[in-house]
């Protein structure tokens, strides 16, 4: 019976957590995110004429849309960009931002590009971000692409070949023929970028060399595409092996017995080598070095002269020869890979950094951009500009006017509003003035401190002048007083003998007769024998009393006034006083 009960209550238990479960809505304990696709048209178009291809964006879990922003990255050496609805960008880059009408599930827009050379090639989306009408990033479960086939233009050539092909530095192995499509070339460590040169049979066809940048350490490809008139294609390799033996300079011959030392290594000058080695933007010349004539390296457009060293083991490599100084360096480059950078209007909570004004910014393939150079500078040599990245990232750059290079701005203080030239020159102003007034201050302190240390030493002289002047030793004095004092009471103590009944105190009848109880009733009372230099003390003194405490009074100001000033001013009355003093000094 009870198993019974208990089962019941089980069942019952597990029902009404089924039910519970059932009518709490779906929606409470989980969230889902929105569904979303993003599909493109797939267009053909001839060389030279301009295609339109289509973006979309469609719902596929029913919540409407939002908003979108995509960065989409094409081929600039086939397609060119012109225009399109909520798009911008260029140089192989497009930024894409929708907004969706109230309600809708879908979000489309349409992109023009012009057709440059014959191929086919696909538009991608490098990022995105698609949001519903709540704001939610929606989840995009299809992602497509759009590949526009360019057709050549009638009765144009298929020739996709080379005219030529050069490399540097380094030499190519096999040397060049059309029909060789692969090739191999050494270079040093400190070759970073490998220069190739290369024409097409065709004027028509295009050529685009990849891979030539960032050579590492070991094996590395170099690819030159060469694209005929009619679309077709033609690839040639080149295998670069970058060693650590250092960059070579083909056919390099010593110059008999010139030699050079660096890094406590020796090198033998290069009387000649193969020219087509020389770094890009150098060329071959007859140059003078130590009174023999060497091949030589000079730069087209740089102030910079080449010598080739070769080592002991044979290995050449290019150096720069400063003739002023007569001393060498590696000669190095470093490079960087291009990026492209999209243009855009700063969004509204983004401000423009402070000190600049707005400019006009000259591409050098022709085209303006809206940006802003540093204030009050007639001619500056850089601008900054709103723009997007490769990687979505939006930030201001940095554009130098005269290397045509972009960096990321970065103010030169951070956290610290830019100033202009002249804010600058107020400032290093200011900042003299302050400077200086410092430093006249410290001379005034130092002055002053001067003129105290000598008022302090002249008034240490003052007073040792003074004192030597008295002529008195302040130990002779000081027994001269107590000699007046003990003067003093010696002559009270006369007095009081001449007049015993008027003017001596008679001792208290307790402590006589304590004295008769010791010494017994016939004893008498003891005579105190005055000392005779006492008298010879009084009357050699008096006269000297007044010139003691003239002179000495800082030292011992209270004393003199109660021995000496005090006494001839108070009369009787003091030497009253004194007698008691002394009377009660002999008693103890």
């Amino acid at each position: 019976m009870m198993i019974r009960t208990r089962l019941k209550k089980a069942f019952l238990g597990a029902a009404m957590a089924c039910m519970l479960t059932v009518s709490v809505p779906w929606g409470i304990l989980t969230s889902f995110a929105a569904n979303a696709r993003i599909a493109f048209s797939d267009p053909t178009v001839t060389v030279g004429q301009e295609v339109n291809v289509t973006l979309k964006i469609s719902s596929l879990s029913g919540e409407a849309l939002g908003r979108s922003s995509l960065m989409l990255s094409y081929d600039p050496n086939i397609l060119e960009f012109v225009s399109g609805a909520d798009a911008s960008g260029g140089a192989g880059s497009v930024s894409v931002r929708q907004a969706a009408e109230a309600g809708a599930q879908t979000m489309s827009t349409s992109l023009t590009f012009r057709a440059l050379q014959a191929g086919s090639t696909q538009i991608t989306v490098s990022t995105q971000e698609v949001y519903d009408a709540d704001e939610q990033l929606v989840n995009i479960e299809k992602l497509g692409n759009s590949t526009v086939t360019v057709a050549a233009e009638a009765g144009a050539s298929a020739d996709a070949g080379l005219k030529s092909l050069k490399v540097s530095p380094g030499t190519l192995s096999p040397e060049f023929s059309s029909d060789v499509t692969e090739y191999s070339v050494t270079v040093g460590p400190d070759v970073s970028k490998l220069a190739v040169s290369a024409e097409a049979n065709d004027e028509a066809a295009t050529v685009a060399v990849s891979g030539s940048s960032n050579l590492q350490m070991g094996d590395n490809t170099v690819n030159c595409v060469v694209t005929a008139a009619d679309g077709q294609t033609n690839t040639y390799v080149i295998h670069v092996t970058k060693t650590e033996g250092g960059a070579e300079a083909g056919g390099a011959v010593a110059a008999g017995d010139l030699t050079v030392v660096l890094n406590e290594v020796q090198y033998n000058v290069a009387q000649s080598f193969d020219v087509t080695t020389l770094p890009e933007g150098f060329e071959g010349f007859t140059y003078n070095y130590k009174g023999q004539d060497i091949m030589a390296g000079k730069g087209i457009q740089k102030d910079l002269l080449l010598i080739c060293l070769v080592s002991g083991e044979g290995e050449a490599k290019f150096f720069i020869y400063d003739e002023a100084k007569d001393s060498f360096s590696a000669y190095m480059e470093v490079s960087t890979t291009p990026k492209s950078v999209i243009v855009l209007e700063p969004d509204e909570n983004v401000a423009v950094p402070a000190g600049f004004t707005e400019g006009i910014m000259n591409l050098p393939g022709g085209g303006q951009v809206s940006g802003w150079v540093p204030a009050g500078e007639e001619n500056p040599k850089y601008m900054i500009f709103y723009g997007m990245n490769w990687n979505g990232t939006k930030d201001f750059y940095r554009y130098d006017l005269e290397e045509n290079t972009i960096q990321r701005y970065f103010q030169d203080l951070p956290g610290v509003d830019g100033i202009s030239s002249e804010q600058y020159k107020d400032v290093v102003v200011t900042y003299k003035d302050l400077l200086h007034d410092y430093d006249m201050r410290g001379i005034v302190i130092i002055f002053l401190a001067a003129v105290s240390a000598g008022l302090a030493a002249a008034l240490i002289v003052v007073i040792r002048r003074k004192g030597a002047g008295s002529g008195r030793n302040p130990e002779t004095a000081g027994r001269r007083r107590n000699g007046s004092r003990l003067a003093a009471a010696q002559q009270a103590a006369a007095e009081e003998k001449e007049t015993p009944a008027s003017g001596r105190r008679k001792k208290p009848e307790k402590d006589e007769e304590e004295s008769r109880g010791q010494d017994g009733p016939d004893s008498e009372e003891p005579v105190i024998e005055e000392e005779p230099f006492r008298e010879e003390r009084e009357t050699a003194e008096p006269e000297t009393d007044e010139d003691d405490d003239f002179e000495f009074v800082d030292l011992d100001l209270e004393e003199e006034d109660e021995s000496g000033t005090e006494t001839e001013k108070t009369g009787t009355k003091k030497a009253e006083e004194d007698e008691d003093d002394d009377f009660e000094f002999i008693d103890l």
